[in-house]
């Protein structure tokens, strides 16, 4: 590692003309000044393009694209990226003036790191008022276990600074259009079978919570950790579960696939996804399959009744369980 590398600051965005700059300008704070900041515009309509080459000209390098996700936006990002690191930041996002100071500081530190990441401080939509953020998560050397135990990504991708080497050996994100949401979980996962993580218990990202933000679209997010799960079959569960575990974990995510499906009125994909849950996990198999009968007949306004019957079917049989002990 030199003592001055250079870090490639990769910034994707579509339709993100209000909050871009933002980011921008946060990256050319940077108290590390060896950066480039490339952008990807992912199919904007909404005169970001030149906007920004007015606005920036030389000091960025704008790339566009028709629209195919951020995370193949950054995947075209890491191609045009010269930096021995590759820093990822939201268009939404900002960096603390420190971040990759720090960051680089951490992997001199540690040498048999390859992705470093930090902790991040929620704001509002104007970008600069503190809201509650949860606690940071600190993870061991068995963390890809322990992200494949979980229900989603709790590193931030734009808290994230990864060797370019290290993105380019696992293939970046997953080439995927649909892909939209947990495409950084499928990632993380990858990058933990075969490379090091160090985490930096500091707030030195800002993550702007707004009400067009990607992970708040359920079906999308439903998919992406489904998709996670059903990838990780070929990356490998033997050493942090059992079959049945994992057949439990995969199940669930298609269930709940499914009922986003159904509420979205797509009810032959809701079923598919139903039985195949029942398939995956036979303890649940009878109530799946209820489920599947319900979306083959019942429209997407009936998934409130059904969940409400579900549940109170569960609680009576929690009852007479207990009076028969």
């Amino acid at each position: 590692m030199q003592n001055d590398p250079l870090v490639s600051i990769v910034i994707p965005t579509c339709n993100r003309r209000h909050f871009v700059a933002d980011a921008i300008d946060s990256a050319l704070a940077q108290s590390h000044r060896n950066c480039e900041i490339i952008v990807v515009d992912d199919g904007s309509g909404d005169g970001t393009g030149d906007y920004l080459q007015a606005r920036y000209r030389e000091r960025i390098r704008y790339y566009y694209q028709d629209n195919q996700g951020p995370g193949m936006a950054r995947n075209r990002g890491v191609e045009a990226a010269r930096g021995e690191f590759v820093h990822f930041l939201d268009a939404d996002d900002q960096l603390h003036e420190r971040k990759i100071e720090i960051c680089l500081a951490a992997f001199r530190q540690h040498p048999e790191v390859s992705v470093v990441y930090t902790h991040y401080q929620q704001v509002a939509s104007d970008g600069a008022t503190p809201v509650e953020t949860g606690a940071f998560e600190q993870y061991t050397d068995d963390i890809y276990c322990e992200l494949l135990r979980q229900t989603g990504c709790r590193i931030l991708t734009s808290a994230s600074i990864c060797r370019r080497a290290a993105l380019r050996e696992v293939g970046g994100f997953a080439d995927d259009v649909n892909f939209r949401s947990a495409e950084d979980w499928d990632l993380f996962l990858r990058l933990a079978l075969r490379f090091r993580f160090h985490g930096i218990n500091q707030p030195l990202v800002y993550r702007r919570v707004h009400g067009a933000m990607i992970s708040d679209d359920k079906l999308f997010g439903a998919y992406g950790r489904l998709k996670t799960i059903e990838n990780a079959r070929a990356y490998g569960w033997k050493g942090c579960m059992t079959d049945a575990e994992f057949d439990q974990l995969e199940a669930a995510r298609h269930h709940v696939y499914a009922l986003y499906l159904w509420q979205s009125g797509n009810r032959a994909d809701a079923r598919h996804h139903f039985l195949r849950a029942a398939r995956l996990f036979p303890p649940l198999a009878r109530q799946r399959r209820l489920y599947a009968f319900y979306a083959r007949f019942l429209p997407p306004q009936s998934l409130g009744l059904t969940l409400a019957l579900a549940h109170g079917l569960r609680r009576l049989a929690g009852r007479h369980a207990a009076a028969n002990r």
